[in-house]
């Protein structure tokens, strides 16, 4: 069954998603990191695809859950600045991508485009806890989301105001068909090779950041649970 969230309150403005190149120095005093507390390295592309099949019991409408498992943290010695996420859904191939964050929950987009969270400051070494973040697929196929932090103030009520980039990651929500077949070459795609982000050799089950090259040449990081 589909989440219904509700709008706790909306920031005052819009993002613009001015997103920070992959070589600009940005503000590191917030990261984004795993399940494990380890921290996802900025620019990092994390595939997952942990789905979880759903069946309305009304209906028998069945949906796909695709969750992503991170959250933000503060890893400064600092107490002061905020942190809100700006997000641009580049592909959704069906289904509604919907996130609770950072102190208020978006409702649901079934299209490509902007939104944003609300801002909110984080006590020094603290982490958000789960963002609830995910894609409830309808069938096959992915959501993909870059996800740009801004680091700034607050100035009283719902009022962020933007200083710097922090991080920027990128989510790949995959809902992959059974039969494994590549969307683009109509061919199986398969791991070929994992290893760990120090350049040691990784196998499946081992939990943590992987870089994964594939049978089509392809190479990827993937966070696996």
């Amino acid at each position: 069954m589909k989440k219904i969230f509700t709008l706790m309150f909306a920031l005052a403005g819009c993002c613009g998603f001015a997103m920070a190149q992959d070589d600009e120095e940005v503000n590191d005093s917030y990261q984004f990191i795993n399940a494990a507390g380890e921290i996802i390295e900025n620019g990092s592309t994390i595939v997952m695809q942990n789905v979880e099949k759903e069946e309305d019991p009304g209906t028998g409408e069945i949906t796909y859950k695709v969750p992503a498992d991170f959250q933000v943290k503060n890893v400064s010695n600092s107490f002061g600045e905020a942190v809100r996420l700006c997000m641009n859904i580049t592909r959704i191939d069906n289904g509604e991508f919907s996130t609770c964050a950072l102190g208020n929950c978006i409702p649901p987009k079934s299209e490509v485009g902007e939104l944003f969270t609300s801002a909110q400051k984080l006590d020094m070494g603290a982490a958000s806890g789960d963002l609830l973040t995910e894609w409830y697929a309808f069938e096959y196929g992915k959501c993909i989301v870059e996800m740009q932090m801004e680091v700034g103030e607050i100035v009283g009520f719902g009022t962020f105001t933007f200083l710097e980039y922090g991080p920027k990651i990128t989510v790949e929500f995959n809902n992959p068909d059974p039969a494994g077949i590549s969307e683009a070459a109509g061919k199986t795609v398969t791991p070929v090779e994992r290893y760990t982000l120090d350049g040691r050799t990784a196998t499946a089950t081992q939990k943590g950041i992987q870089v994964v090259r594939y049978s089509d040449g392809s190479v990827r990081k993937v966070a696996v649970k």
